[in-house]
């Protein structure tokens, strides 16, 4: 078993990663020297002062590779590092939701990893061990998870619940270790074609943007004199029917191409297990990712879907583990799920599918399009009176459409909205063309809160929140004394439960 006892440094190739590291700076270094020089007349000063940057940078890796140790000194991951500015972090081990193994291009071609410690007050790069060889990184994820889940479990022996009760659900899954999900070729291309292209071609048009003067020309064949004096501040004058057409053909082709290649980067490989009592994740292109989450720190499981994907009948699941308000780093993705892989997370995470006979409650869907309608409709008068002073009434038209397809949208999304529960599980689906299911077990909720604007006061109705170790998760517009009854029952059955909720 591997020995943590003592200070340990990372495999010596982690010292070329330093080299790597620097290797930016260096260059810039150059650069500076190359424009630099002739400004010094004395050409000793500026090979003397590049000399000795070129040394530091060379030095400092070896610095920083001697100062960086870890260690596990009784119920604490020790984690020192600097040179001149000396850091110690400690990270209580029952406070580990996770530990992961990443490779990116470089530590791929040294053959090495990194070790990233998610915990529930972190950011995972700032819990990072680079430069580790595969072997040792594996041994010591393997020794942090069990030390993680040793210390969780004696801590709530010792808040009075019996080894039997804890280890219950712990003997039902140690006797699986299978696959569960894995993602070829064909199933990459699906997911990438259904992304969110309005996101790609954000990304795409800023590169666009970013090597304008790179393309101009290759643009201007096909436009000729169309761009000849053209501005950026008069775009509007230049358009024409065809640019535009082109434009959007391109912006849509680009977005897709960039959703695929984003894909493809980010899930190549793509395998989930269940080893035990974790799941296992294994993902990635230029940047490997090998994730580990023990189910018993799961605290919400999410799914989400568009209506391309309806169409292909899978939703993309989101696991999340506890995690300070604000930081969404800890966690991970399930793509493509199908309805019978839905099913089967909900059961291995929870152990439980909803009752049949669960109580239902729908939310108000007027309330929604009231307030879609008060936040738009002002844009939309100052939209119609400039359209009518400029004489240009299709503008006006297209206001108001636009203005009416957002109050049906949040109509159809508020009569979407509900709360479901029986005596184990939370769930809290909304969305009209994007839905989104939010599975939380009653056991691990930390708050439940009721609350309204005023103007909501006369109307009685209210919003609810669920509080928990992962985040909050809440709907608006219910019926107030339906939510009264629903709190209630949500605190009576988390103080009757003796299940551990870490």
């Amino acid at each position: 078993m591997l020995d943590l006892s003592e200070p340990r440094r990372q495999s010596r190739k982690s010292i070329l990663l330093y080299v790597f590291k620097n290797v930016k700076a260096l260059i810039a270094v150059a650069l500076y020297s190359a424009f630099g020089i002739n400004n010094f007349g004395d050409y000793r000063i500026v090979i003397g002062l590049t000399a000795l940057v070129v040394i530091l940078g060379l030095l400092s890796p070896l610095l920083s590779y001697y100062f960086f140790t870890f260690y596990v000194e009784g119920d604490e991951l020790i984690i020192q590092k600097g040179v001149l500015n000396k850091e110690r972090k400690a990270i209580p081990l029952e406070r580990i939701q996770s530990v992961n193994i990443t490779q990116n291009l470089v530590q791929r071609i040294l053959q090495l990893v990194a070790v990233e410690v998610e915990t529930a007050g972190s950011k995972a790069k700032e819990l990072e061990i680079p430069g580790l060889s595969r072997d040792f990184a594996e041994s010591f994820k393997n020794l942090l998870q069990d030390k993680s889940l040793q210390t969780s479990n004696q801590e709530v022996v010792d808040e009075g619940l019996t080894e039997e009760n804890i280890d219950a659900p712990k003997r039902e899954r140690t006797d699986n270790r299978r696959e569960l999900l894995s993602l070829g070729i064909i199933d990459l291309f699906k997911i990438g074609i259904t992304q969110n292209h309005l996101r790609s071609g954000g990304l795409a048009l800023g590169v666009v943007f970013g090597f304008w003067y790179n393309i101009r020309d290759f643009v201007e064949r096909f436009y000729g004199n169309v761009f000849e004096g053209f501005e950026w501040e008069n775009m509007v004058g230049y358009a024409s029917l065809s640019l535009v057409v082109m434009t959007a053909i391109v912006f849509i082709i680009a977005s897709v191409i960039v959703s695929v290649v984003l894909v493809f980067n980010k899930y190549y490989g793509y395998t989930l297990r269940r080893n035990g009592d974790y799941l296992e994740i294994e993902m990635g292109l230029l940047h490997r990712r090998e994730i580990k989450i023990p189910i018993q720190k799961i605290q919400i499981l999410e799914f989400h879907t568009n209506p391309l994907r309806r169409l292909l009948n899978y939703q993309t699941a989101k696991i999340h583990q506890a995690q300070s308000q604000g930081v969404s780093l800890t966690g991970a993705e399930v793509p493509a799920c199908s309805p019978q892989m839905m099913e089967l997370l909900q059961d291995l995470i929870f152990d439980h599918g909803m009752d049949p006979n669960a109580s239902q409650m729908d939310s108000i869907a007027i309330s929604h399009a009231r307030l879609t309608f008060y936040i738009v409709a002002l844009p939309l008068v100052l939209a119609c009176a400039i359209s009518i002073y400029l004489e240009i009434y299709a503008l006006a038209a297209v206001a108001i459409l636009v203005f009416g397809w957002m109050v049906f949208v949040s109509y159809r999304n508020g009569k979407r909205t509900q709360i479901q529960s029986d005596e184990e599980l939370v769930v809290l689906r909304s969305g009209w063309l994007f839905h989104k299911t939010m599975l939380i077990p009653i056991y691990k909720i930390q708050a439940v809160e009721k609350w309204r604007s005023i103007f909501l006061k006369r109307r009685r109705q209210i919003h609810f929140t669920v509080h928990t170790a992962a985040g909050s998760r809440g709907l608006r517009y219910f019926n107030e004394k339906q939510v009264t009854q629903l709190k209630n029952k949500l605190h009576n059955l988390v103080l009757l439960s003796e299940r551990n909720w870490m």
